[in-house]
Formats: C-alpha cells, sequence, structure tokens
C-alpha cells in the first residue's frame, strides 16, 4: 500500500515563523509575501531534515503554492477575527494598513521563535531570508510558480486550486540530500502504524 509523506499541523511554528520573519525587518512583509517565505523555509527544511518546520499542507493557487492553515490564520488576522493564535500573534506582530496590502510589523523581540521553533528551524528561515527576503512578491510568484510540484500540483487541480504533495518537494532541487526523502517517508509508515495515544 501507498503511504503518502504527511505532517501534523503545529499553529505555533507557523505563529513563530512570522514573528521572526517580522522581527528580521522582512521588507514588504504583506500576507502573500509571508505565505510564500513560510512555503520555501518549509520546503528547505523537509529536503534537508526529512520535516517541514510547520507542517502545514501546500495548495497550488493562482499566485502560487500556499501554507493552507497558516493562510487562514492570517485572513483572520487581519479581518480581527479572534482565536487563541490570532490573540498570540496580535500580541508580537501588528498590521500597517496605510498600504494597499497591509504588512506585517514586528511589536518588538518575541520569545515565541525560541519557544517554538528549533535551531535548525530558525537557521533555515535565516538561509531563507538571507536569500529570498529582499525579492518582491511578485519575484517570489514566478520563482515558486515554476516549481515541478506546484506545476504538478496546478495541473491535476480541480478548480483554482491543488493540492501539492511533500514528495513533489524532492525534484530537482539542489538543497535536496540524499535518503531524506526515504527517510519521511519512513517516519510517516511508523507514525501511520504506532500512532501516539490519546490520552483521557
Amino acid at each position: 500500500m501507498y503511504t503518502r509523506i504527511q505532517f501534523e499541523y503545529r499553529p505555533r511554528k507557523s505563529i513563530g515563523l512570522i514573528c521572526l520573519l517580522a522581527e528580521l525587518k522582512v521588507p514588504e512583509l504583506t500576507k502573500g509575501k509571508v505565505n510564500k517565505l513560510v512555503f520555501l523555509a518549509d520546503k528547505l527544511h523537509l529536503v534537508r531534515y526529512a520535516r517541514p518546520i510547520t507542517g502545514d499542507w501546500y495548495a497550488a493557487m493562482p499566485h502560487g503554492p500556499v501554507p493552507s492553515h497558516t493562510d487562514n490564520l492570517l485572513d483572520a488576522f487581519e479581518a480581527n477575527v479572534r482565536s487563541p493564535e490570532v490573540d498570540l500573534l496580535s500580541t508580537y506582530v501588528y498590521l500597517d494598513r496605510k498600504f494597499q496590502y497591509p504588512r506585517l510589523i514586528s511589536l518588538g523581540q518575541s520569545q515565541i521563535p525560541q519557544q517554538e521553533l528549533s535551531a535548525s528551524d530558525i537557521s533555515v528561515l535565516q538561509e531563507t531570508v538571507a536569500q529570498y527576503g529582499r525579492k518582491t512578491f511578485l519575484e517570489l510568484r514566478a520563482l515558486t510558480h515554476e516549481m515541478p510540484a506546484y506545476e504538478r500540483a496546478w495541473e491535476a487541480r480541480t478548480g483554482n486550486r491543488g493540492e501539492m504533495r511533500f514528495e513533489d518537494l524532492f525534484e530537482e532541487d539542489e538543497n535536496a540530500i540524499a535518503g531524506v526523502m526515504e527517510e519521511a517517508l519512513e517516519n510517516c509508515r511508523l507514525q501511520q502504524a504506532f500512532p501516539e495515544p490519546v490520552w483521557d
């Protein structure tokens, strides 16, 4: 039986990434740019360490890959829809709404990244920002549109979105380390065979 690579979404890691992006003063940090940088960081971490940072699943949409849960969190944040995650994010980040596309601004150094992100998570995000942080949203959109994982999901889409497969993120990636995809698959098989117990 074929096993797909899947991960559990970790909202506090998404919040940690968003806070760290704002603290690093990434220019023009809109929701769209956050989504692209989170994708690139998740992808880089996956192909090196057999897991993404956030565990979010990615939809191929007209403007490129979108981390589904993270995008929903940012939508709620922009709309002032209250939730524990939105409340936590708003403790550390605010929206500058004077721009057509509101920009996320840090309220000061938070402890969220250090509490929620591993050393490799932070290192990969810093590397991602160094390489891509100064690119515009449109440049990041063009870059991610060319990736085989996006192209494959977009071709197989239903309506205006298609689900991207983690397996496809390894294709044509110079950062991919030999054996890491197999390790990720084996970890998924083990989790399915031996799920964590649910305690009452």
